[in-house]
């Protein structure tokens, strides 16, 4: 969208409880390597692609949502990126592994090897690498990345993905025990270390279901961290 002095602004503003927040919504559409997927899947019945740069989709919907979501979010309230994924199916799909390394970076293991023949390899850190998004000083005002989801017959489900170094998280409050959000974040770990999503959940609910996914202990609005613990 664009306002009176012609710049893009964001396309919704929505209020979770008392809390405003700037939405900037981003379709995924057909490209090249995804028609010639398709081609292949109708005529054979398989295909193959996507394995090359994993996130990238992702990666440039961030990046092209950047500018209209600081311009009225920086600083003020929380900013999201919605993602919906208008290809057609089988290759319709935005999955939360790729959304996970195009916001912290690619999952990433060092290998030591040693300049003796005789010595094993040995395996160093399992870590977030390159191809980051996010980070505690850089998009802090993209306070989380959505996609929006048929959930079966007329019903839409959005899945929130926490950015850990937001500077104005969604309000937990008001997203826990809804219906029509999940949410998403990755635990407590020292600096880049890798870890995968975990759903967040009310106290009510995990004792409720008395299964996973499991709550994060601690996890409110005001203990998030805003750049990497060590």
């Amino acid at each position: 969208m664009r306002g009176t002095d012609g710049e893009k602004t964001p396309d919704y503003e929505l209020a979770l409880g008392n809390v405003p927040v700037i939405v900037e919504v981003k379709e995924l559409t057909l490209n090249k390597p995804d028609t010639e997927a398709l081609r292949d899947f109708n005529s054979s019945g398989s295909a193959v692609w996507g394995l090359s740069n994993l996130g990238n989709r992702v990666r440039n919907k961030i990046e092209s949502a950047k500018h209209q979501l600081e311009r009225l979010s920086s600083g003020l309230c929380p900013g999201l990126l919605l993602l919906y994924d208008a290809r057609p199916r089988p290759i319709r799909g935005i999955y939360p592994y790729e959304i996970l390394v195009a916001m912290y970076g690619f999952e990433t293991i060092d290998v030591h090897f040693s300049e003796e023949p005789a010595e094993s390899v040995r395996f160093g850190r399992h870590r977030f690498g390159k191809g980051s998004k996010l980070r505690y000083s850089t998009h802090t005002y993209i306070s989380a990345v959505g996609v929006l989801r048929e959930a079966g017959g007329s019903r839409l489900h959005i899945d929130l993905y926490h950015n850990i170094f937001a500077d104005k998280p969604l309000p937990l409050e008001q997203i826990l025990g809804r219906e029509d959000m999940s949410l998403f974040s990755v635990p407590s770990g020292s600096n880049n270390e890798f870890r995968e999503w975990v759903q967040v959940v009310s106290a009510e609910e995990y004792e409720s279901k008395r299964h996973t996914p499991r709550p994060i202990s601690g996890f409110t609005p005001d203990a998030l961290p805003t750049e990497p613990q060590t």
